[in-house]
């Protein structure tokens, strides 16, 4: 499950590694009474964006971040742009990066509803058990990578570590162990009023329309405002680079069709910059429906999963995507790539088990 991005040796050379304390989102204003709040990582661990839509009494949080802490700050942000109570939240998935701040909001404001799909809540419910194990593993592999590292004195590709490097390293073991024992404190709150396909709320002055459409998960809900032409589109759209693992491709494609019929001029995505326009949607629907049209060829021609996955040409793709920059092209082979395999599973039930 590629949900979270684990601190490992693939930090180095990016930014020094960051204290759990959790620093203040960027806040940006997408248009009057509404504000994207883009938080940084949690010891290597990625965040979702989260929305404030401001109305006439209170405001609607969408999405609300991986720890209480990290919904802490974007509160402590809204709180500086007004004073109206939080009376609605949101989750676009179940996934904690979107979910883990329901705990702060319940708990600060009574009056709360949680709005998510019905398969949302459900998958929100049956894996708040296990999915610290899924944690707890990808922790242990980096862990073991940077120990590795620290003993032997050289990186993976054979450079000589620095001193800087080392505690960086050091820095990273620190934060995420700290990490986990911030997440096991979490208590998964769950969605207060559900629904099925769609869900229209006139409130405070302005029309929100909820839409259920699967393909980042089995649950993914979508936030359209009709007046003000925005969309909030949660992981269905992911910038720069979408994540592909564990998704529905088929459902995908049908679901950003379904969003490219929207008068947007302003799609929000679950994670990076606000878009002002329908290319980069345009791009994601693209890719997938020309990886799509490789794996059937694929098929048609006998092929396993594994030399399906060396048939597909993605370069075309990536560079569409990444413009070979190579933090971007390490992004889109762990978080794209696994697209092939979720087209191949699809169209053959899991046939590949037995290849």
């Amino acid at each position: 499950m590629a949900l979270l991005c684990m601190a490992s040796l693939y930090a180095l050379g990016a930014p020094a590694a960051r204290a759990l304390s959790t620093p203040a989102p960027k806040t940006v204003q997408i248009a009057p009474g509404i504000y994207q709040f883009i938080s940084p990582e949690i010891a290597g661990n990625v965040d979702g964006n989260s929305v404030a839509i401001v109305n006439e009494r209170d405001v609607l949080v969408f999405d609300t971040n991986l720890l209480p802490a990290a919904a802490l700050e974007v509160l402590t942000e809204l709180r500086k742009l007004t004073s109206k109570p939080v009376r609605y939240a949101a989750n676009s998935h179940w996934h904690p990066d979107h979910s883990g701040g329901n705990e702060l909001y319940a708990k600060t404001f009574p009056d709360l509803e949680i709005i998510a799909t019905e398969s949302t809540r459900r998958l929100m419910d049956d894996t708040a058990g296990v999915y610290v194990k899924t944690l707890e593993f990808e922790s242990a592999l980096a862990e073991q990578e940077i120990k590795t590292a620290l003993k032997s004195g050289k990186m993976p590709d054979g450079k000589p570590l620095k001193s800087k490097d080392r505690a960086e390293l050091q820095a990273q073991l620190t934060q995420q162990a700290q990490f986990l024992t911030d997440y096991r404190a979490t208590h998964v709150t769950l969605p207060t009023l559900t629904f099925g396909d769609t869900l229209t709320l006139y409130h405070g002055g302005r029309e929100f329309r909820f839409m259920h459409l699967i393909g980042h998960t089995g649950g993914d809900m979508v936030l359209y405002l009709p007046a003000e032409k925005i969309l909030l589109a949660g992981d269905l759209l992911a910038y720069p680079v979408p994540f592909c693992a564990d998704s529905h491709p088929s459902a995908w494609i049908a679901s950003l069709e379904a969003l490219r019929r929207l008068d947007a001029g302003t799609i929000i995505p679950g994670h990076g910059e606000a878009q002002h326009d329908q290319a980069y949607l345009l791009l994601v629907l693209d890719s997938l429906k020309g990886i799509a049209q490789q794996v059937r060829e694929a098929l048609h021609r006998g092929l396993t999963l594994a030399e399906t996955q060396k048939a597909v040409n993605l370069d075309a793709i990536r560079l569409r995507f990444t413009h070979d920059d190579s933090e971007l092209n390490a992004s889109f082979e762990g978080n794209f790539t696994p697209i092939v395999r979720q087209l191949y599973d699809e169209a053959t039930e899991g046939l590949e088990q037995y290849q």
